[in-house]
């Protein structure tokens, strides 16, 4: 009787994924543990953080190996100890300083715990499970919403009710809405759009053949999260996709893949134009001026980078920063408004922790695109581009994600990363799921 050489995996679902979910399900991002307005919930997620340190630990059989974790190790430490300086100048509280600190450890951990193969793998199972939910969940939401405010919920920080099943949630202004914005887990649709459209970067740039199942997924949950971002940075992943990998198209399509890519682009901007959907996504972009979700993220571009030169070395801290965004918005000429709402990822590093912070950061982050770019320097510089325009969304000021990418771009060229970094240099192997 014939064999298979190697057992088949029927499992639907990795241990690594259920874990990564677990740690993503108790984290800062989420609308039950990160902007509930209930503090024991908040503080019991992030007790939970000293003991996922340890889960992880026990993964790792107890063992920090330097040697084949080195560059991860260094980056961890430079972010790490640079953090700890700048936050002593700024005299930060020492509680939201402890916070930061067990965030960034315990993405390290997961750094050392799984190779990048590992942690992409059990990712867009995790991020495939998540999405499937919120679409089923704001289906449902369309269908019978009189079952969804019949379920639990929570009362956010801001005194918006967040229904849930669970396993994902609506927000009472969503529900009440002709467009139910999907958001899973997470607090805010921006932030559930940019979990999906990394995962949607990984399965098209980590494979050879990718899932399709997972892309239309993937692409149909940022379709119902009705973020612009989240739209826009799909988009452009898929068009450097289709324009640049050149390992998936060959020469002789490439120019029809290009003239696909036009129609297909220039038709759905028509369709979004002619639509309700069209207005709630763009709208913001084409009329800026009305749109107060345009001005918060002109304000996170223009005033961090004020903020920034103003305060160099060590930045202006958590506990100033708020007062100085909205004093520095409300004397802005360029920005039509004021708020304290800083949702840039990226320049708010610059801001709050000063400007070497801010470089080391970005380096990182920057690097992390090696992991997915086989050695190409367009590809690398546009999953950059892409990690750069997910952070203009929101802020992720405590999170294990942007962490999680900066200890492994620092750590690209680790020993236990190399294997897999050289197979993707010379294309030879195939990583998908």
């Amino acid at each position: 009787m014939y064999q298979t050489s190697q057992p088949v995996n029927r499992r639907i679902i990795s241990g690594d994924a259920v874990l990564l979910y677990i740690i993503l399900f108790f984290s800062n991002d989420t609308y039950l543990f990160g902007t509930n307005v209930n503090e024991a919930r908040i503080s019991l997620a992030r007790y939970l953080l000293i003991f996922f340190c340890g889960v992880l630990i026990y993964r790792m059989g107890g063992l920090i190996k330097y040697s084949i974790n080195k560059g991860k190790i260094v980056g961890f430490l430079l972010i790490f100890i640079s953090y700890i300086i700048v936050a002593r100048l700024n005299d930060e509280v020492t509680n939201r300083v402890v916070i930061k600190l067990l965030y960034m450890l315990v993405a390290i951990l997961i750094c050392m715990t799984f190779e990048f193969t590992r942690f992409s793998k059990a990712y867009r199972q995790c991020l495939y499970f998540i999405s499937i939910c919120a679409i089923s969940f704001s289906l449902i939401g369309y269908l019978v919403p009189s079952l969804i405010r019949n379920l639990p919920y929570i009362t956010n920080t801001v005194g918006i009710r967040i229904y849930t099943c669970g396993l994902s949630g609506i927000n009472e202004v969503s529900l009440s809405s002709n467009f139910i914005r999907a958001q899973g887990i997470f607090w805010e649709p921006g932030v559930f759009q940019m979990y999906v459209n990394l995962a949607l970067c990984f399965e098209l740039y980590l494979s050879e053949r990718p899932n399709r199942k997972r892309v239309w997924v993937y692409i149909i949950a940022v379709f119902f999260s009705f973020s612009t971002t989240g739209f826009i940075v799909t988009s452009w992943i898929i068009l450097c996709y289709l324009l640049l990998k050149k390992s998936n198209i060959t020469q002789k399509y490439s120019g029809r893949s290009v003239l696909l890519v036009f129609v297909f682009v220039s038709l759905g901007f028509l369709l979004l134009q002619v639509t309700e959907v069209g207005v709630l996504v763009f709208d913001k972009i084409i009329n800026p001026t009305v749109s107060g979700t345009t001005m918060v993220r002109v304000a996170g571009v223009v005033t961090n980078i004020e903020i920034a030169l103003a305060h160099p070395w060590h930045g202006i801290g958590m506990e100033n920063i708020q007062d100085e965004f909205l004093k520095l918005t409300m004397a802005s000429q360029i920005i039509l408004g004021f708020t304290r709402q800083n949702t840039n990822t990226l320049l708010y590093q610059y801001a709050a922790h000063g400007i070497p912070y801010g470089i080391l950061f970005t380096l990182g982050t920057y690097k992390f695109a090696n992991l997915l770019s086989r050695g190409e320097k367009l590809i690398k510089l546009s999953v950059f581009i892409m990690i750069v325009m997910l952070y203009i969304g929101e802020n992720l000021q405590y999170s294990e994600l942007p962490y999680i990418i900066i200890f492994y771009g620092y750590g690209c060229y680790d020993k236990s990363e190399s294997k897999y970094y050289l197979s993707m240099t010379e294309g030879e192997v195939n990583v998908s799921l």
